[in-house]
């Protein structure tokens, strides 16, 4: 990757957990280098069943053997904390986000953006899109002062895309039943027709009171909008799953690796078969408090004009699982539908909820979450203390 002249800090990783008990989530283990062939389509069939399993009902997993070193993760990791450490807060305010207005986390996200029972986040964001890289967008997008790293920051999601995605999105095609390419053909032009991001996030911890008001939750559950997200493991133990069984569990950190998600396009678009995953940040165990939690993202979108209808004339099996589903519950656009609306595509679902989340609008509900309707679907919103994490330290 190309390496920028601008001397940063290193980021220096912090030291892992040393709670006892706590209960981790049991997660598959992708190893993206069986993917392989110039187009990333030859998949072995145990691949294919043991992600399909794994996407179907656990909705998360961890990915290895992804290609890049732990130095150049670790340089990520620094240019990271170098566009918040770095940057002038005059700049951020410049610089910020119009999520409210365009539905594009494109550029900063100050803290306080999002409030969870009218407690502000203590999150801040840069958000770099996949068209945000013509010079005129870049001067117009993001601060002086990050401007010769962006080169950097282009190759970086740029192989998050072609390689690592792509080769995602080959194993899950193959899971529903679809030729290889089919996936990625609907996501391959993403300077051109796609809304991915490429997500640099600092998670400041919030004042006693706040965590005291919401259980520990930082980042209320939620599943994301998107088709694939790409966490870059890091080792602060803050993000929790919720499993099959009802249960929020932790992820562990593993050196180097990916956790990968699904989102609400690709739940959509496999008729339900594929789980859009449910998940949140809490308190950190005690020997991890005084850290700031730093995290790289990179969150992909189908195309903007790829309609979310399920691919029932594509897949076999997706037919099965919608049919199956429509004897129970209503589709997913059943209600756009009756009114004549078309079904959204990948880019307004997006625009849609980055508008609503967070802004307190959804309403609570007797099961105790807050619940409010998007394009004619319901969306939920997760509450609920953070389990107790055990805070003996072994010696």
């Amino acid at each position: 990757m190309p390496a920028s002249t601008l001397d940063i800090p290193p980021w220096t990783p912090p030291e892992v957990t040393k709670a006892k008990d706590i209960e981790w989530a049991p997660l598959h283990t992708l190893d993206l280098s069986q993917v392989t062939g110039d187009d990333f389509t030859q998949v072995p069939e145990s691949v294919v069943q043991e992600v399909g399993e794994a996407f179907s009902k656990d909705g998360f997993i961890y990915a290895e053997n992804h290609g890049l070193s732990w130095d150049e993760v670790l340089r990520q990791f620094a240019i990271g904390q170098f566009a918040f450490n770095g940057v002038s807060e005059e700049d951020k305010a410049k610089y910020k986000a119009d999520i409210l207005r365009t539905g594009s986390f494109v550029g900063y996200k100050e803290q306080g953006h999002w409030k969870i029972d009218g407690v502000k986040d203590r999150i801040e964001q840069l958000n770099i899109g996949s068209q945000s890289y013509s010079p005129e967008a870049r001067s117009k997008l993001f601060p002086p002062s990050i401007q010769s790293l962006l080169p950097e920051v282009e190759a970086f999601a740029k192989y998050n895309h072609q390689v690592i995605l792509r080769k995602i999105l080959s194993v899950l095609s193959l899971v529903l039943k679809l030729p290889a390419d089919y996936l990625w053909n609907l996501s391959k032009d993403p300077e051109i027709k796609g809304l991915d991001l490429l997500r640099y996030a600092m998670y400041h911890t919030p004042p006693k009171e706040d965590d005291a008001a919401l259980g520990g939750v930082r980042l209320q559950g939620h599943t994301d909008f998107n088709s694939v997200s790409i966490l870059w493991s890091q080792p602060i133990t803050s993000l929790e799953v919720l499993m099959p069984d009802n249960q929020w569990r932790l992820v562990k950190h593993r050196d180097n690796a990916l956790v990968i998600n699904l989102g609400d396009a690709m739940h959509f678009l496999s008729g339900g078969y594929l789980k859009q995953t449910i998940h949140r940040v809490v308190a950190p165990p005690a020997d991890q408090a005084h850290y700031t939690r730093l995290g790289i993202f990179y969150f992909a979108l189908f195309n903007d004009d790829v309609p979310l209808d399920p691919l029932v004339e594509a897949s076999p099996l997706v037919k099965q699982t919608y049919e199956a589903r429509l004897k129970t519950s209503p589709g997913f656009w059943d209600e756009r539908k009756a009114q004549g609306l078309p079904v959204p595509t990948a880019g307004e679902w997006e625009r849609l909820r980055v508008k609503a989340y967070g802004q307190m609008k959804a309403k609570k509900g007797e099961d105790g979450h807050d619940h409010e309707e998007i394009a004619g679907v319901k969306v939920t919103h997760y509450n609920g203390l953070a389990k107790t994490i055990a805070t003996q330290i072994a010696a």
